[in-house]
């Protein structure tokens, strides 16, 4: 009996499933694909959190857009009321309200307008001075607008590259996830060719997401 426990306290004690080089192998695949399946997910974090921030400021900048275009129709429609006036004061030859007009209530833009307006042959004038070809008329909120909505877009061409950059890391990470359990169902497996074949797939797919990973962050 007592040489029965000294041979028992003779033979290598091993610890865990960790029992060769193999199974050491194995450990570090685990450990890279448990790393990699950590940088995937906060990869995707910050990126979903970047289109959201996207989207919000590409909504707020149309917001200012549509308020700027409501402000341009209305300055628009000032603008036509006054035309209107002066043409009708013109064609009832009423000179001193023309004059009045002119020297009070137009704009030194509007009146530019206007003036470009005249001075067109009468086959090509156009109905209005309010058209995209008189160099002379500009309104301030329609081009503020325009300024607007172009930022809007391009926030909202951000925002879609982030959620697509966010799409991509979960993926990769659902399939370093498939990896994770193949290599760790190999740490039960006894057959070593059943072995050798999960730990051969498991490190294919991690090097395969370590690949994409660099793709992504290029």
């Amino acid at each position: 009996m007592q040489h029965a426990r000294e041979h028992i306290a003779e033979q290598p004690h091993h610890h865990g499933w960790i029992r060769g080089r193999f199974d050491l192998v194995v450990a570090v695949l685990l450990g890279l694909t448990v790393m990699a399946i950590a940088w995937g997910a906060y990869r995707a974090e910050v990126n979903g959190t970047h289109a959201n921030h996207y989207f919000n400021r590409s909504e707020l900048a149309l917001g200012r857009a549509h308020k700027l275009e409501l402000q341009g129709d209305q300055e628009l429609a000032a603008d036509e009321q006054l035309f209107l006036e002066l043409e009708r004061d013109r064609a009832e030859g009423r000179a001193k309200a023309v004059a009045f007009l002119r020297g009070h209530l137009l704009t030194t833009g509007l009146a530019r307008a206007i003036d470009w307006w005249e001075r067109q042959p009468e086959a090509t004038r156009p109905t209005t001075p309010f058209v995209a070809v008189n160099p002379n008329y500009e309104n301030a909120f329609f081009a503020r607008a325009d300024f607007f909505e172009t930022g809007s877009a391009r926030s909202l061409h951000k925002a879609h590259a982030a959620e697509e950059l966010t799409v991509d890391y979960t993926l990769v990470i659902v399939v370093l996830t498939i990896g994770l359990f193949v290599l760790g169902l190999s740490t039960q497996i006894l057959a070593p060719w059943v072995r050798f074949g999960l730990v051969g797939f498991g490190a294919v797919v991690l090097v395969a997401g370590l690949a994409r990973f660099i793709d992504l962050a290029a």
